[in-house]
């Protein structure tokens, strides 16, 4: 019952921002917007998709190095999977399955996969950030942002990577959390490293240079002049990013275009050129991601119907 419950508030909340994005909305404008797109710029949004997809498995096969060599090639496929899991259902599945279905792949233990997700996620942020404020500090918004947050994002990422370790002495009387505090530290060892550190946070920023491209092609697809420089790409990137990270159903819709075409507002965009490019700049990369990440998800031998009934009741099996 709490599931359902769950499900269906965040429906009401992503039907509700919608209504609130679109509310005073011409939609044959929005729809004529559209059809005036140049479809140059817009087919180099597959290029840099497929790119920021490629650079996501590179991190993770790194960061997974210390338990285990992986093909890049099947941590991406696995990643991309995941991201077509977040945008098809609801609950953010997509991270679970993926941790449980690369244990099960690569033969690694599961809080050792989740260890790396983790890491992963955090020197992310830490990249993403780091951008958000190069880009911020050069349209002259840097006054009004707080400060630090590169390296508070970076320091927890260290924090984490050392912890472990000294966790680990403290449970030594207690052959189970050692064990536990083992495999996550062996998730988190490749932290420990400062040059494949360095590594997997240039390419999170590289990747969220890749994502950001995506809103300048498209800029230029609408001819939207004031968006169509890669500082302000950089601003939608974190912008859409942010709102992705709220509360909603499968693909985020709702909060994403509301968010994208109110920066877009602010600087002088018009509100149908404004939610016809938030529409674009989300629908387009979503689309392109869920059918690979499909393609793969069959390829493993699952369905989306078998990982609904794996990961939506119970929690994957940990390895000893």
């Amino acid at each position: 019952m709490k599931k359902f419950i769950s499900i269906a508030a965040t429906a009401a909340l992503s039907a509700a921002l919608l209504w609130f994005a679109f509310r005073k909305a011409d939609l044959r404008a929005v729809a004529a917007v559209l059809a005036g797109v140049r479809p140059g710029p817009a087919a180099l949004v597959l290029l840099t998709v497929s790119a920021e997809l490629a650079i996501r498995g590179l991190k993770w096969a790194l960061l997974l190095k210390p338990a285990r060599r992986v093909r890049v090639w099947d941590a991406a496929r696995l990643e991309t999977a995941a991201l077509a899991l977040n945008n098809l259902l609801p609950l953010r599945l997509g991270e679970l399955a993926r941790g449980a279905y690369g244990a099960e792949f690569f033969g690694i233990n599961f809080l050792t996969v989740a260890a790396t997700i983790l890491a992963e996620k955090v020197l992310d942020m830490a990249a993403l950030l780091t951008l958000f404020a190069g880009a911020a500090g050069a349209a002259g918004l840097a006054a009004r942002l707080p400060g630090g947050w590169q390296a508070w994002t970076l320091g927890l990422a260290a924090a984490a990577a050392l912890a472990v370790p000294a966790a680990r002495a403290l449970t030594r009387r207690s052959p189970r959390l050692e064990r536990a505090a083992r495999n996550l530290g062996l998730g988190l060892k490749a932290l420990r490293s400062p040059g494949t550190a360095a590594a997997v946070f240039l390419l999170a920023a590289l990747q969220w240079t890749m994502n950001a491209l995506n809103y300048y092609w498209l800029a230029h697809a609408f001819g939207l002049g004031p968006a169509a420089t890669i500082g302000r790409s950089v601003l939608l990137s974190f912008t859409g990013a942010a709102a992705s990270s709220a509360p909603g159903m499968p693909g985020y819709f709702g909060a994403f275009e509301l968010a994208v075409s109110s920066v877009l507002g602010g600087w002088g965009i018009g509100r149908d050129a404004a939610l016809a490019f938030a529409a674009a700049s989300h629908l387009l990369p979503y689309l392109i991601i869920t059918a690979a990440g499909v393609f793969f998800l069959y390829g493993l031998g699952t369905s989306l119907t078998g990982i609904w009934r794996r990961f939506s009741d119970a929690e994957p099996a940990r390895d000893s």
